[in-house]
């Protein structure tokens, strides 16, 4: 699984430097007087689809603003029960979205929906992005779920998956 979330990982950087290259070429070709239609809208899909991918991976490495100002003055036992409480509403908020976002997805295959820009495309195809990241986030939050389940921190806190210890219980 490690493998899925780091290429969701490289595919957000690879959308961020897509939009790099929109908003350059849009630069360069106003200055030549060239108009690159729908560049806009697809600076945007980009956008969604970087933002949604690295979902998962950034939950693994830990990189999601956490607010920790209640759970660090807890006593190691309740920080425990608190933390699990945190994945299983995340991973509950998640497949909710994930559902829903699948739901959106099939509707927008089903009717044929297209993008309301210049160059028309199937809409399904930027949801897409959208859909499988947030897939990908349920699995990272289940994967720490079970993880907690066997008595070990889940994986944001542990310091990677390959580092099977508890932390709460160092000193």
């Amino acid at each position: 699984m490690d493998r899925l979330f780091a290429a969701c990982g490289g595919l957000a950087a690879f959308f961020l430097a897509a939009i790099c290259v929109l908003v350059l070429a849009q630069v360069v070709g106003r200055l030549m007087g060239v108009a690159i239609p729908s560049a806009d809208e697809f600076a945007g899909y980009c956008l969604s689809a970087s933002s949604f991918l690295a979902l998962g991976y950034a939950l693994r490495k830990n990189h999601h603003i956490r607010v920790t100002l209640l759970l660090d003055r807890l006593p190691r036992a309740r920080r425990r029960v608190a933390e699990a409480l945190c994945v299983v509403g995340g991973l509950a908020v998640s497949l909710f979205i994930t559902v829903n976002t699948a739901e959106m997805v099939y509707y927008s295959v089903t009717f044929g929906d297209l993008t309301q820009g210049l160059v028309p495309i199937p809409l399904w195809i930027p949801q897409s992005g959208m859909m499988i990241g947030v897939t990908v986030l349920t699995l990272a939050f289940l994967a720490d779920a079970l993880r907690m389940l066997r008595g070990l921190d889940p994986v944001y806190l542990s310091g990677g998956p390959g580092r099977d210890t508890d932390v709460s219980q160092e000193v």
